[in-house]
């Protein structure tokens, strides 16, 4: 019988290449313990040893129980507290474990390897107590363990005993290398033969035998596991079985229960399956201990390494990929991130570097950063040295940003060692790096600060089997976009295409949110016929626009030179021809845009078509597709056509992008955003709806908690009042005509409610459909239709909107709620002591609002239509000013440069700024905070905002 076929030789491998993935991190923790011995864990160790030669001998693998008992015999005296640990006694144990799954992987050469340098320094330890002068030096820490090429296993191996340097805290900061470690298959397998091998005052150096077993072809799944898939496929056979019936017997409405039923089965199926491939990342960190302690050793380095996050699960496949990536970054964070103690004592740090391995789950993917508090990464050196090598020109470094510069590290070739070591300096590392997690479908970012330290995190999806993606269609043919790489889906109405795309030299940029994002038409990548999607005729046609904010109007001449009318006719009869013919106000002139981002690079590719999200199973290309750059994979979809998926990555590169970030481009465009935002009146949400046929109300949307869909019987009329069951209690209701000159709400069955949360309670507005949420121009009439409960009207649409002062409507219909709210009760204060308030704001409607909330509680007001009006105002009344409530899209001043002017002046610092905008994004309110903002509030929403003008007024009174 064959070493392959024996199944009691491959349960002995199985067991013993367990038992040898929990010794290296227990020896590593009995080493760290010193003098106090933690018995439990040699004992461990000790019966892990003792397994492995029992089991040795009984298959006659005497080279092996050879070198078990010897370390078996270390052990016995450690355990017995005969002997004390240090780390030449736990260096000679490591590499003996090292030499046992070296000869256990290559179990049919095992009884040829000459073990004599192993078994003579364990016997001189355990005869003299002591490790001899000479003894094998630690394999080199960098290269990692070569995989296990037994048929028995590849399970998941259980997780070793944390050690106890392990922590939950992780540091801020980690390192990087810019060096290089060979990723290539030759160099790996070079080095883990020099891993194998002592070095020559060691002993006989000995080489690996070629690997005659099977690679890894199994997972080990728990029982509970496996009962479920088998009552999974019990449930599918069922359906099956119906779904046969129903076919046979014509029973259509059946088929479809069934169908939803098989639809469900499959789902519950497709994520057991998954779970049998899920293993703990653990498996691949157990071995970083090792490699830091190895190579900061070898180094004259002291670090720490703190792992985080061990249970967390990863595909098989992505773990196995993902060992060599890591194993670079950590050795590069030894060798290049950390320092020397001699180094780290004169910057006034610890001597102990420390190295943060940590793996979390964030937005259904797996991120892991590698950290560490070292030197940290200078840019300005990087682009000089990428210069120097040819890989970026000089113009090149000078408009690129701080992180542009640090990511010049991922470039093929690049490197600053000094000079080539077995570490690091060959030219080859962080590109192949980058290269092998762009194949995973992952990414990686870099952050650095200088004497910091430096963070890696690589982003990696659960699963390479079945993910979820973004269908779209260009050219009449799908793809599919991972839902890793998607940020939004963004589409631009044809009427507003013009203005939102803009051309800055040869790029073509769209401002979101007041970012600019560069545009890339998928047509012009794959070098296709450029078309779009005709909803009308429901066809695909091709678009003859040249740049993307093109009319798509006939080509044709509306005049011939002869007899050609005067110019001014011309040009109105041009203008009318484009209003008939006009394309660019059709759905089929709308821009469809896919938000995408790939490591530091986020930018919008433009499709013909948006189609739903799906999970897919992915197929790898052909070998004559697979040099083709931009897909990573293909699928099929369920009508049997194939997509290919896209790898928004190399789709950037095809296309030459690059970030604008720190460029004299971005500059201009940033300002141009700046004073384009000053010259346009601010943006309001509202939520649109109506309460009759004919006319349309707004509210601002930030006010609004939820929308209810109701029956008209779910109204009850209680004591005079409306009120309905909501979430356990009675919601009060109230409608606009209960206060205002408005037509009575409509007397349909099917009715909205609009809830908002006001004085401490709920209450319901009843409303009528249609409802829509949208962002209008601050262009409000305060004056036409103005009346109680109607703060103004706007123009949405082509509708007129009056728009619905919701607070003073509560406040018309239940005063009671608001006479013991302590929030807005007046000020108990003479006329002559009433705080005053400066107001700052550019448009009058939003200006006068608040005036009036002011007024109304009993403040005293000044005005002021900017910041520079503002600020002369305060230079002037200064005294008599409490605080300060401000818009921030302003011109001459923003409200951002106001708040900073008032809180760098030592005889304003001491105000409250309230800032009072529609913008209320996270980077908005980080900007404001750091300017010196005291809060944010939005505009319209009158009870947050005088709960917050109350509390800073009674604390400016006790002062």
């Amino acid at each position: 019988m064959s070493i392959e076929d024996d199944e009691i030789l491959q349960g002995f491998i199985e067991e013993s290449l367990e038992h040898l993935a929990d010794i290296e991190n227990d020896l590593l923790s009995i080493e760290e313990g010193g003098a106090d011995i933690d018995v439990e864990l040699v004992n461990k160790v000790f019966r892990a040893a003792h397994s492995i030669k029992g089991g040795a001998g009984f298959m006659g693998l005497t080279v092996i129980q050879d070198l078990a008992h010897a370390a078996e015999n270390v052990l016995g005296l450690i355990r017995s507290s005969k002997l004390v640990p240090n780390p030449d006694i736990i260096n000679v144990l490591l590499l003996a474990a090292d030499e046992l799954q070296h000869m256990i992987e290559d179990v049919g050469n095992s009884n040829t390897v000459d073990i004599s340098s192993h078994t003579n320094a364990l016997n001189t330890i355990y005869e003299g107590g002591d490790a001899p002068a000479a003894t094998p030096k630690a394999p080199r820490a960098a290269a990692p363990p070569p995989e296990t090429k037994v048929a028995v296993t590849t399970k998941a191996v259980a997780e070793p005993e944390p050690e106890p340097e392990i922590e939950e805290e992780v540091a801020e900061e980690v390192s990087i290398d810019l060096e290089d470690e060979p990723m290539d298959e030759h160099d790996s397998d070079a080095d883990h033969a020099a891993a194998a091998s002592p070095d020559a005052d060691g002993g006989t150096r000995r080489k690996s035998a070629p690997n005659i077993q099977k690679t890894d072809t199994s997972i080990r799944v728990t029982v509970s596991l496996l009962d479920q898939l088998m009552n999974l496929a019990g449930e599918l056979v069922l359906s099956r079985n119906q779904l046969l019936q129903t076919i046979t017997s014509g029973d259509v409405r059946n088929a479809e229960a069934v169908g939803q039923r098989i639809d469900l089965v499959t789902s519950e199926l497709q994520e057991a399956i998954m779970l049998t491939r899920m293993q703990p990342i653990g498996n691949v960190f157990s071995k970083f201990p090792r490699v830091v302690r190895d190579l900061s050793k070898k180094l004259g380095k002291q670090m720490d390494l703190t792992i985080v996050g061990k249970d967390v699960e990863l595909d098989k496949t992505i773990i196995e990929s993902i060992n060599d990536p890591l194993t670079h970054l950590v050795r590069n964070s030894v060798d290049h991130g950390i320092e020397t103690p001699e180094e780290r004592k004169k910057k006034g740090k610890d001597i102990r570097g420390l190295i943060v391995l940590k793996a979390y789950h964030a937005a259904g993917q797996v991120v892991i950063e590698i950290s560490d508090d070292g030197k940290g990464l200078d840019g300005d050196m990087l682009a000089e040295a990428a210069v120097k090598k040819g890989l970026i020109t000089s113009d090149q470094a000078k408009v690129m940003s701080e992180k542009e510069r640090i990511n010049l590290i991922l470039l093929p070739g690049f490197s600053t060692a000094k000079k080539v070591t077995d570490v690091s300096g060959r030219g080859v590392g962080m590109d192949v790096v980058k290269t092998n997690l762009d194949q995973l479908g992952g990414s990686i970012e870099i952050e650095s600060e200088v004497g910091k330290g430096s963070t890696i995190s690589i982003k990696l999806p659960l699963t390479l089997a079945i993910i979820p993606c973004q269908i779209v269609m260009t050219g009449g043919e799908r793809y599919a976009i991972p839902q890793v790489n998607l940020e939004e889906l963004l589409r631009i109405p044809a009427a507003t295409v013009k203005e939102r795309v803009e051309r800055v030299g040869d790029a073509e940029v769209v401002r979101l949110r007041g970012n600019l994002l560069p545009l890339i038409r998928m047509a012009e990548v794959f070098d296709i016929d450029p078309t779009y999607y005709d909803p009308v005729q429901d066809e695909t046609r091709p678009d003859r626009r040249q740049n993307i904010a093109d009319r798509r109007s006939k080509s044709t001449p509306l005049f011939k030179e002869e007899g050609a009318p005067p110019p001014e006719t011309r040009e109105r009869e041009q203008e009318r021809k484009r209003k008939e013919n006009e394309r660019r106000q059709s759905a089929s002139s709308a821009l469809n845009i896919v938000v995408v981002s790939t490591g530091a690079m986020r930018y919008g590719l433009i499709v013909d078509r948006l189609h739903d999200s799906e999970e897919i199973v992915i197929k790898p290309l052909g070998r004559h597709l697979q040099q083709c750059q931009g897909y990573a994979g293909a699928t099929i979809m369920g009508d049997g056509r194939i997509a290919l998926i896209l790898d928004v990555s190399n789709i950037a590169r095809m296309a030459g992008l690059t970030s604008l970030e720190g460029s004299e481009r971005a500059k201009e465009l940033n300002e141009a955003a700046k004073d384009a935002i000053t010259k346009t009146r601010d943006k309001q949400s509202l939520l649109t709806f109506s309460s009759s046929a004919t006319e349309q109300f707004g509210v601002p949307l930030n006010q609004v908690e939820r929308v209810e869909k109701i029956k008209r019987h779910d109204i009850e009329e209680i004591g005079g009042r409306r009120v309905m069951q909501y979430r356990g209690g009675s919601l009060p209701l109230i409608s606009i005509d209960e206060v205002s000159s408005v037509l009575p709400l409509d007397e349909r069955e099917d009715l909205l409610v609009i809830v908002f949360h006001l004085a401490g309670k709920d209450v319901g507005l009843l409303a009528i459909g249609p409802i829509d949420a949208i962002e209008i121009s601050a262009d409000i009439d305060d004056v036409t239709l103005k009346q109680p409960g109607i703060m103004g009207s706007t123009i949405i649409g082509g509708r007129t909107t009056m728009l619905v002062n919701i607070f003073e409507i509560t406040q018309i219909s239940n005063p009671q709620w608001f006479e013991d709210h302590a929030a807005y009760a007046e000020l108990d204060v003479a006329e002559a002591q009433a705080p005053t308030i400066l107001i700052v704001e550019d448009s009058n409607f939003f200006r006068n609002q608040v005036k009036g909330y002011m007024v109304e509680a009993g403040f005293n007001v000044l005005e002021g239509e900017d910041g520079v009006v503002a600020w002369g105002v305060l230079e002037a009344q200064g005294d008599e000013i409490t605080m300060v409530v401000t818009d921030i899209e302003m011109p001459n001043m923003d409200g951002f440069t106001l708040t900073e002017k008032i809180k760098s002046d030592k005889r304003f610092r001491h105000l409250p700024v309230i800032a009072l905008t529609t913008l209320a994004a996270e980077e908005d309110v980080a900007r404001g905070k750091a300017v010196g903002v005291n809060e944010y509030h939005i505009k319209l929403d009158k009870e947050r905002l005088m709960e917050s003008v109350h509390r800073y007024a009674k604390a400016a009174m006790a002062a």
